[in-house]
């Protein structure tokens, strides 16, 4: 979640992200049956930007941009709670990704379909919800389309994350009161 909320920055201030932090995010949305949570993702070495992040929100050193992220975990935290709440949009959104599985043969080179649609499936699911999800940056970026659908697809797999994170028992108590134990398992991760 982080890692893509960090990517969501990265595109909404400065217009461009990293394709190898970006794409086990979106290929964690074609995922279903894995054998672990992390291989949802590739594997724990495709978390390294994501770990990094979480270990700098969490840690003394809160800035401006890691609060921004906390924000936007928090209200995402509520959207999916109302998404989830919502059966026929889970199976809704559950079939379209299905489709558009189907039709990708390689995401590097469909990256720009894969985002039209994924910030699509966002808008029209997710969206509506309130409250209403703000991403703070730079006007002229945040409203072209190519960083506005990436960022929507980006937000869409937050919430695969936030999704998950929940099935592996989180909450956003034991998140805000847990620290030191999230951060001794990224520590633990990234060693």
């Amino acid at each position: 979640m982080q890692q893509s909320l960090a990517q969501v920055q990265q595109i909404a201030w400065h217009g461009d992200y990293d394709a190898t932090i970006v794409d086990p995010c979106l290929s964690s949305l074609f995922i279903e049956d894995a054998e672990s949570y992390a291989a949802v993702y590739g594997g724990v070495e495709q978390l390294q930007k994501g770990l990094r992040t979480l270990a700098s929100t969490l840690g003394q050193d809160t800035d401006k941009t890691a609060m921004e992220r906390l924000r936007y975990f928090a209200t995402l935290n509520v959207l999916t709670k109302k998404f989830l709440d919502e059966s026929n949009l889970v199976t809704q959104v559950s079939t379209t990704l299905n489709i558009l599985h189907d039709e990708i043969h390689d995401l590097q080179s469909q990256r720009g379909y894969v985002l039209q649609r994924l910030a699509r499936l966002y808008q029209n699911t997710i969206s509506p919800f309130r409250p209403q999800l703000i991403i703070h940056g730079q006007a002229s970026l945040l409203t072209a389309a190519h960083h506005s659908n990436a960022i929507r697809a980006l937000l869409l797999a937050a919430v695969r994350s936030i999704v998950l994170w929940r099935q592996a028992g989180g909450t956003q108590l034991n998140f805000l009161l847990g620290k030191s134990k999230y951060l001794r398992q990224i520590d633990h991760l990234l060693t």
